[in-house]
């Protein structure tokens, strides 16, 4: 039988060491009966929360930081909107997947931004009173921008005084060759073999560099776009350099119609 590894996600290497910092300390966890950290990340949507959450809770899992057994949702992942409506909702189903448990104790992604339009407001007060419940028991991620407001800069502030063993980590942008490894894995994702791979990905360098690709979104959309112009006429589909041509050029045609509209 054949057992698929941990994939560690390409970039986020600050987050990554963190999470494997507190997987090297798992027996303290387990036998002094702590809790690990909570965490802060600045990340936009779309720029890996959800592989990094997935790493964290495979890791997690494999060091037995928790014990993964209060729900048959590993993890919960929640975006606030800023409603008092769907905040209540949301703390709602973090209850609900406490199945064999009376608490949910494994993890939790919180997107929390929409929170700080709303400093003051009943909703906040709502939210703070329900954090501090389930950080007792689960172990939370809080996602904001990777540039945060002032009004979000606030909240984390509000968030800190109001938890303990709370984190804040920074994250650094990707890199071109990270935007690089992202494509390719993508790409291979898609059943596609990358042909000599090293000059594909110094060709694959000069795009993303040319056409300022800078967010995982954007890897994600170029790898698709590329997997269009593959070659399927053998058992397995190919991409090489004269893929990424192809590609290239009728980005330019695309632009041209543009121009003439």
């Amino acid at each position: 039988m054949r057992f698929k590894g941990i994939t560690k996600p390409i970039g986020l290497a600050t987050p990554c060491k963190e999470i494997e910092s507190t997987c090297s300390r798992a027996h303290m966890y387990r036998r002094c009966g702590l809790h690990p950290p909570h965490f802060v990340i600045p990340l936009d949507p779309g720029s890996g929360r959800t592989t990094l959450v997935e790493y964290m809770t495979d890791k997690y899992k494999e060091a037995g930081v928790l014990s993964f057994n209060s729900g048959l949702d590993d993890y919960i992942e929640i975006v606030f909107d800023g409603t008092l409506q769907q905040l209540k909702q949301a703390f709602s189903s973090i209850d609900s997947a406490a199945v064999y448990t009376n608490e949910y104790c494994n993890i939790i992604s919180m997107d929390i931004s929409n929170i700080s339009a709303h400093l003051g407001e009943t909703q906040f007060s709502e939210f703070i009173r329900n954090c501090k419940r389930v950080c007792e028991h689960a172990c939370v991620i809080f996602f904001v921008h990777t540039a945060p407001s002032r009004n979000e800069e606030k909240l984390l502030i509000k968030l800190s005084e109001s938890i303990d063993n709370i984190k804040r980590l920074e994250v650094e942008p990707y890199t071109e060759d990270d935007i690089c490894a992202l494509i390719i894995n993508a790409v291979t994702e898609h059943g596609v073999e990358i042909k000599r791979e090293t000059e594909f990905r110094a060709a694959m360098a000069v795009i993303v560099s040319e056409f300022c690709i800078t967010s995982v979104k954007d890897a994600i959309t170029t790898a698709d776009t590329l997997v269009r112009f593959a070659d399927f006429s053998g058992f397995t589909p190919v991409a090489d350099v004269h893929t990424l041509n192809l590609m290239i050029t009728s980005w330019h045609n695309d632009a041209g119609r543009s121009e003439v509209k």
